[in-house]
């Protein structure tokens, strides 16, 4: 094989990985959205914070001020111009406390609390590579429900869960992805304004590759708004200058509600 010949095919092999990898991350991002709005999990398991208690009132506290959830997403800014922005159409609410995480938690209804009065997702970031970046942000009427959900997402039986039902759904859509696993689910040291830091690494079947995968989310819990960041990466975590970035641009909105 000639060198020309040689260093073209490492090209072609380049570029079929990252449109590999970039699939992948696609399909973790609308698996994870799927864990996080699924409308279709069992009335036993009771609602989640995104579906109230027919008949129950919102809270036992009278609701504040309104508050615009599209307020407190990731935009373009300083921490995000690096990478190619694109237009959200996903308008279901992204929570990870529906099932079956509470289930794997197990939490009540009750425990839950009641559901949000309003939410919204911002834009999604991403890199030719397969980075992606997502946030949402949920309104509630009071602060009591938040910092629930603060004392929650501390607890350490929550990077597990999450975990499970990330490989859990990515798996219910495609036979192939039976295979992939959660290789090590932790609570990091959360960056300065962040209520929590989830970190995964997954390995993920797909289309007869394996490919490893980095889950960064970010929980930035504060007042009456629960915002969170959610980081897929191919291999590694993001710098953490990056999310610190990221995290103080949105910590810093939800200081001024």
């Amino acid at each position: 094989m000639t060198s020309g010949t040689h260093i073209e095919s490492r090209r072609t092999e380049r570029r079929a990985r990252r449109a590999a990898l970039a699939l992948t991350a696609a399909a973790l991002a609308t698996a994870l959205a799927a864990c996080q709005s699924d409308d279709s999990a069992s009335p036993a398991s009771g609602p989640g914070p995104g579906a109230a208690t027919a008949g129950a009132p919102a809270s036992a506290a009278p609701a504040g001020p309104p508050l615009q959830p599209a307020d407190y997403v990731l935009v373009a800014g300083p921490a995000t111009a690096s990478y190619t922005q694109q237009n959200n159409t996903d308008t279901t609410e992204s929570t990870v406390f529906e099932e079956p995480v509470p289930t794997c938690m197990h939490l009540s209804a009750a425990e839950l609390g009641p559901a949000s009065t309003d939410h919204a997702n911002g834009p999604v970031f991403e890199t030719d590579e397969g980075l992606s970046i997502n946030s949402g942000a949920r309104v509630f009427a009071t602060a009591d429900t938040v910092s629930t959900h603060r004392a929650l997402v501390a607890r350490p039986d929550f990077p597990g869960c999450v975990g499970q039902a990330i490989v859990g759904q990515f798996s219910n859509r495609d036979q192939e992805a039976s295979h992939s696993t959660v290789r090590s689910a932790v609570a990091a040291t959360p960056p300065a304004g962040a209520t929590a830091l989830t970190r995964l690494d997954l390995t993920l079947a797909m289309d007869s590759q394996t490919v490893n995968v980095h889950v960064d989310l970010v929980s930035i819990f504060s007042g009456r708004v629960e915002s969170v960041i959610l980081i897929i990466n191919p291999f590694t975590a993001l710098p953490d200058s990056e999310v610190n970035a990221m995290t103080s641009q949105v910590a810093a909105t939800l200081a001024k509600q």
